[in-house]
């Protein structure tokens, strides 16, 4: 007996797009740190100010990439077809709570200004954020044009 292909997609892993949002991460951490060192020529900040930017940007990167690892793990036991939003909320509770929990360890580790750690982590946090959303939309795109049906 032979499952239909509704079926047979509806049983699959749910599809999280892991090295996609690794590399949106990645890419938005660069530009990120690129506008930092821009504003700090540009402003002439004082280097414990702008370490402290760049250590609340790798809170929020390192918080975003634990996120994601946790999707990819998560993926692995969803199936259906609801499962790769279920995944994707998921990995961004871990990514929202991560991102301070890891810049307030930092806070307390190193002898940093608070205010640009939360700049910096508040920021990091939110403009990764939205290119992970606008790369899990283009996911989910593909994903539905590749399980629809052809028109006849």
């Amino acid at each position: 007996m032979t499952d239909s292909p509704a079926a047979a997609h509806a049983s699959a892993p749910a599809d999280f797009p892991t090295l996609r949002l690794l590399a949106a991460t990645a890419i938005s951490t660069v530009v990120l740190l690129i506008v930092a060192t821009m504003v700090k020529v540009g402003a002439e900040l004082d280097p414990s100010t702008y370490q402290a930017v760049v250590l609340g940007l790798a809170a929020a990167s390192v918080g975003h990439a634990l996120g994601i690892f946790a999707g990819a793990f998560l993926a692995t036991t969803q199936r259906g077809v609801g499962a790769l939003m279920t995944v994707y909320l998921a990995s961004t509770v871990v990514r929202f709570l991560g991102t301070p929990l890891l810049a307030l360890s930092l806070y307390f580790a190193l002898p940093v200004k608070a205010q640009p750690l939360l700049i910096g982590a508040a920021t990091g946090y939110l403009l990764i954020l939205v290119a992970d959303i606008a790369t899990m939309f283009r996911s989910m795109q593909g994903h539905a044009s590749a399980s629809s049906p052809p028109k006849a």
